[in-house]
């Protein structure tokens, strides 16, 4: 008898940091600071630096723009041209109509 109170006893030590450090390991995982939560803030981080890059690269782009209206007056006609669709005196427009539209 003597014998199982000490076996009892000292299980009771060594089964007390176990419960506690399984414990601690399952709110790692399940818990909201988690790795799951690390693992999903990583893939929002992964996207979020896609954004970034696709708007720096939009932003040189217009800056290129920019200097070119600023600076570059044949790049100041063609867009002239193109958007608002003025030519020159002795030039001659040809407008086609629109065929994918339906005719009323």
């Amino acid at each position: 008898m003597p014998e199982l109170s000490n076996y009892a006893r000292r299980s009771w030590q060594t089964l007390i940091p176990l419960i506690i450090l399984t414990a601690m390991i399952a709110n790692c995982f399940r818990g909201k600071p988690g790795l799951s939560d690390l693992i999903a803030l990583r893939s929002h981080q992964t996207a979020l630096e896609v954004t970034r890059d696709k708007l720096v690269a939009d932003n040189d782009r217009l800056n290129v723009r920019i200097h070119q209206l600023q600076s570059d007056d044949r790049y100041i006609e063609s867009v002239i041209r193109r958007e608002l669709g003025y030519s020159r005196p002795d030039e001659m427009v040809y407008r086609f109509a629109d065929t994918s539209a339906p005719n009323p």
